[in-house]
């Protein structure tokens, strides 16, 4: 599973770092950053804690488990 913090939404709450220390910097502009993109198994509940408290949404997950937000819509038909 894998994870992405974007940089540009990032306003350095640093809360991720707080709950999710082991894959989450601050930069030396206080903004974060991952410090481990692969999650394993057993720090999903911690990396999924991070990306639902984070005030401006600036985690989320490339490849992991949903975070109980819309269902993604289905393809349209071919035609």
């Amino acid at each position: 599973m894998r994870l992405r913090v974007d940089p540009v939404k990032c306003q350095g709450y640093a809360i991720c770092t707080e709950v999710a220390a082991r894959h989450f910097t601050l930069d030396d502009w206080g903004f974060a950053q991952a410090l481990v993109v692969d999650v394993d198994e057993g720090d999903v509940p911690a990396v999924t804690e991070a990306v639902r408290e984070c005030p401006v949404r600036a985690i989320r997950w490339i490849d992991g488990p949903a975070t109980g937000g819309p269902a993604p819509r289905p393809a349209p038909p071919a035609v």
